[in-house]
């Protein structure tokens, strides 16, 4: 998360005006609370800014966070169901319920049928950034991911394109690094927006981190205005933008990259050398 927690003068005191807030929040949730709570979905891939997002926009009075961790609709990270979440947003005093189920990002469709009322936002970073943060992070991790998905022939991931499929599994081999397996990842889940057609729904907006950390303000305040929630400049204060190219390329093999290159020329619409002007998802 790019959030300057680190530095402050006093990391204890930071955290215990975090509880307070927090613990006001569920009182003005209480002695003010919404007739309707809406569902909003925060999606993408690991290491894309989702967290930030989330703290962002948690910092409104009028919104409720329903972590990964929350057991109240998550089971080891993943949603427990659908039914689950409905009951969560049933029982909530908030207007917004946030969910970050990012690992299930591909059931964005599934979870916009499921609740009329709902929103998504869906964020995207830089493949070499999030390559080389989710190689840092997450280690191993991600090569046994990318190979469960293969060797269970995808079975969690129904809704990726057979060609697609195809390409994650011709590069999945024994020896598979970590970079690669990180950008399989990224491009599985980054591609999504494009094969789940979700930029012609009117309830999903999509985001740059490099524009979240850069312009912070301008960044929020379009998203509060896309989920008609008020701004407030608390929400971006401690966000900031050094981890922008801040590393070197990752070691991706070729057509690993060109691939994800491709992928991100269209998410971000901006050209990228030597890639194709439309990917093949």
């Amino acid at each position: 998360m790019t959030l300057n927690v680190e530095n402050k003068d006093n990391v204890f005191l930071y955290r215990t005006k975090r509880r307070g807030r927090r613990y006001a929040k569920l009182l003005y949730h209480f002695l003010t609370p919404s007739s309707e709570a809406r569902p909003v979905f925060i999606l993408g891939s690991g290491r894309s800014g989702t967290d930030i997002v989330s703290h962002c926009l948690n910092k409104g009075w009028d919104v409720e966070l329903i972590n990964e961790d929350n057991p109240k609709a998550f089971d080891n990270w993943r949603l427990k169901s659908l039914e689950a979440v409905e009951d969560a947003v049933d029982s909530s005093k908030a207007r917004l319920v946030l969910f970050k189920p990012i690992v299930e990002t591909l059931r964005a469709n599934e979870f916009l049928a499921k609740f009329q009322s709902a929103a998504v936002v869906f964020v995207v970073r830089n493949p070499h950034d999030a390559i080389n943060s989710m190689a840092r992070f997450f280690g191993e991790s991600q090569v046994r991911a990318v190979k469960s998905w293969v060797e269970t022939d995808f079975s969690r991931q129904p809704q990726a394109p057979i060609e697609l499929r195809e390409f994650i599994a011709s590069h999945c081999h024994a020896d598979l690094s970590i970079e690669d397996a990180s950008g399989l990842y990224w491009l599985l889940y980054n591609s999504a927006y494009s094969f789940l057609d979700l930029q012609s729904d009117s309830r999903v907006t999509m985001i740059r981190y490099e524009n979240l950390v850069q312009k912070p303000e301008e960044t929020m305040r379009d998203v509060c205005n896309f989920l008609g929630m008020k701004w407030s400049p608390s929400m971006t204060e401690e966000v900031y933008g050094g981890s922008v190219g801040k590393n070197r390329t990752p070691d991706l093999s070729p057509a690993i990259e060109k691939r994800c290159l491709e992928v991100w020329q269209w998410l971000s619409g901006k050209k990228v050398e030597n890639v194709l002007d439309s990917p093949t998802f």
